[in-house]
């Protein structure tokens, strides 16, 4: 996908296209834009939470399959076993900011309480076939199989394509917030928007893409290019997490492929983090090749010694996923420098913090301590 910059221009015929892309002419856009009300950016926070609670049904063939009427508010961690086995007093921790929090702390958060009913919930399928579609992994125990792991990933990508559709949707809210702004703030903020929405639909390029591959496969039930690797711990770890990535690091610190080119199909992976009987599962997913960057990110985790995979799960969850949990007691505990330095991580891959090898490699930090019981692949 090719990068087109916009192009700020002060003024325009009322009829012309505006310059910022919003698709409405200049009269009813940017003309006076300095002499419009601003907007309280509370509003606009109060307002793209809004936009996500309108929901849809993620299901690849309602017509085959009708849905139900109610759109459900889906868990990507089911609630009972695996954020209620981390939560205190009803409550975990979540790394995903607020607007307001990001002011207060000049653009360095902590991670902030959250109710459980609350988190990690996306209104991305019907009541039906939520309830359908996952009731293998919902239950107070579980097989780690193949059949599992393509249940992990597919929930992954639902809730990664669906999140990327409502950032795309909030766009258009954001679009308001150089009112009463002179130009150059104008010009300022619209430039930065255009970029966020470019880096927006390429993500939802490879949304689509992945969504696609998974819905196929789900359809059919052909799992043979479907791969998987899921570790079981002695213990429940602090943290639970759903989510999918483009793995450019191994847990080495080697480099696995290089994005931002043009015209390449990336890798991805999807991981899930949760609780089956008192164990946190890990389970790595995704199509494709056994031999790529995907196989080698799963490979690298499962070749880190037993003692230190549970360090070497934080780590990666705190530089490649927002939508993670964390036990508040267990937080709080940590040193403020392993908190700072994890803190630090969840802004890899940003304009803040470029992503490296080296945050990804064992520095011999040590978050919380668990053993392993078991290891599979597929």
């Amino acid at each position: 996908m090719k990068l087109d910059p916009i192009r700020p221009v002060e003024t325009m015929g009322p009829y012309e296209s505006c310059w910022c892309r919003s698709g409405k002419k200049y009269k009813w856009c940017h003309f006076r834009r300095e002499q419009q009300k601003p907007v309280n950016i509370f509003e606009i926070e109060a307002r793209m939470i809004a936009e996500l609670r309108d929901g849809y049904c993620s299901h690849p063939d309602p017509s085959a399959d009708p849905c139900s009427a109610t759109i459900t508010k889906a868990h990507t961690v089911q609630k009972k076993g695996g954020l209620a086995a981390i939560a205190e007093a009803g409550h975990v921790l979540t790394v995903k900011p607020s607007m307001k929090e990001m002011i207060e702390t000049d653009g360095n958060p902590r991670p902030r309480k959250v109710g459980v009913n609350n988190a990690s919930v996306f209104p991305g399928f019907c009541s039906k076939h939520d309830t359908m579609l996952f009731k293998p992994i919902e239950g107070k125990t579980l097989s780690l199989t193949k059949d599992t792991a393509f249940l992990f990933s597919y929930r992954a990508i639902a809730y990664e394509r669906f999140a990327k559709e409502a950032q795309l949707r909030n766009t258009d809210i954001q679009r308001e917030a150089d009112c009463g702004h002179p130009f150059w703030k104008q010009a300022m903020i619209q430039t930065h928007l255009a970029a966020i929405i470019d880096g927006i639909k390429i993500g939802m390029r490879d949304m689509d893409l992945w969504k696609g591959q998974l819905d196929e496969r789900l359809l059919s039930g052909e799992r043979q290019d479907f791969h998987y690797v899921a570790v079981r711990f002695d213990q429940v770890l602090p943290v639970v997490s759903c989510g999918a990535f483009h793995p450019e690091f191994d847990l080495q610190g080697r480099p696995l492929q290089q994005l931002g080119r043009e015209s390449v199909d990336f890798d991805h992976i999807t991981l899930t983090v949760t609780t089956f009987e008192s164990q946190t599962i890990v389970v790595f997913g995704w199509i494709g090749t056994d031999n790529g960057p995907a196989k080698a990110l799963a490979d690298s985790f499962a070749a880190v010694e037993d003692t230190r995979k549970a360090d070497a799960l934080v780590r990666l969850l705190f530089i490649h996923t927002d939508n993670l949990f964390l036990r508040p007691s267990w937080w709080e505990s940590l040193p403020e420098a392993s908190r700072k330095a994890l803190n630090e991580m969840t802004r890899s891959g940003t304009t803040m913090r470029s992503r490296s090898g080296g945050e990804m490699a064992d520095d011999a930090t040590s978050f919380l301590a668990a053993g392993v019981v078991e290891v599979v692949s597929g």
